[in-house]
């Protein structure tokens, strides 16, 4: 091993980033596209230290045009060799509809697939104005399946965003961004704002379509739970347990959540646990609720993990779903 490999700041580095120093620098920079200044900054040493490490480790690096080919067509513009084109005055031409492709009417009209991903953005979902005006709508989740289905949804062909974990128990986190002012108005227009996580409330649904949404948002935000607990007044005899949430910081949400629930297919008003936001229901109202939510449903529409997990709790449980 090489003395630079031996010294406090690699092993620190490596402790931090629970990675070899080698893989980190060749994963910033070839598979995140950072420059050498951005990955000194994350790993706080000098920019010219890691030069000296991508030369030590015979790394090779990429080269900086593809950073300033932008900026020196930007350049010809300002400097009049080239010129700009006239500023367009019409009807908004949806400039996704035709370079990125995207449905950008899918939120209009009421559909089992819009309201499976209306329900996935209450979950996981945010939109936002940049610092230059443009309107975002977002998807994030560690789920790679569930955004691939609803990019398919959406018809979409955006590319995924992705934010790399360097801990090992921690997964990726991948986005599926999309520019929209359309998309954006929609959203308003059904009853959701930027930074909805306490201001949010259940939108008017059809009935026909709200339980596409519950199982929206429970793929983004829901849970099952399944195993054994010591009953103390049945001498600690082992009992099972099933356990399904949806989880939310929104506590008046849960609220009109569980009311939609019991009105719908007439189970429980389920435990909701206001300290960890939680709405729960057990065992009887759970299968209840998966025959409610997943009844006639394509596997295009749905988290197969979170299905999957359904099964095997009933599998345990001896219950029929």
């Amino acid at each position: 091993m090489h003395i630079l490999e031996r010294t406090s700041r690699f092993k620190r580095i490596e402790r931090r980033f629970n990675s070899p120093v080698n893989e980190l620098l060749y994963q910033m920079h070839w598979l995140e596209d950072m420059k050498h200044r951005d990955i000194a900054l994350n790993l706080n040493v000098p920019r010219t230290t890691i030069t000296k490490w991508f030369t030590h480790f015979r790394i090779p690096t990429q080269s900086c045009r593809r950073f300033t080919d932008k900026n020196l067509t930007s350049w010809l513009y300002k400097t009049g060799q080239l010129k700009k084109k006239p500023k367009y005055e019409g009807p908004d031409r949806r400039i996704q509809r035709t370079r990125q492709g995207i449905n950008v009417d899918f939120f209009k009209k009421w559909s089992a697939e819009m309201a499976y991903v209306l329900g996935y953005f209450a979950a996981d979902g945010c939109m936002f104005i940049n610092p230059r005006g443009s309107k975002y709508v977002s998807f994030t989740s560690c789920d790679y399946e569930i955004l691939q289905k609803i990019r398919g949804m959406l018809g979409s062909n955006h590319k995924f965003g992705i934010k790399k974990r360097y801990n090992k128990n921690w997964n990726d986190v991948f986005t599926l961004q999309i520019g929209s002012k359309e998309m954006y108005q929609d959203l308003i227009n059904r009853g959701f704002m930027p930074k909805k996580a306490f201001r949010f409330k259940l939108p008017p649904i059809p009935k026909k379509y709200m339980r596409h949404f519950i199982r929206g948002y429970f793929d983004g935000d829901g849970s099952i739970t399944h195993g054994y607990f010591k009953r103390k007044d049945r001498h600690n005899k082992k009992t099972l347990y099933l356990l399904t949430s949806f989880a939310s910081a929104n506590l008046n949400f849960l609220s009109r959540l569980s009311k939609t629930l019991v009105r719908n297919i007439n189970i429980g008003k389920g435990y909701l646990h206001k300290k960890s936001g939680h709405l729960s229901y057990s065992k009887l109202d759970s299968i209840k609720l998966f025959r409610y939510m997943y009844r006639g449903v394509s596997k295009e529409q749905y988290l197969e993990r979170k299905y999957n997990k359904f099964q095997e709790a009933f599998r345990v449980n001896g219950a029929m779903a």
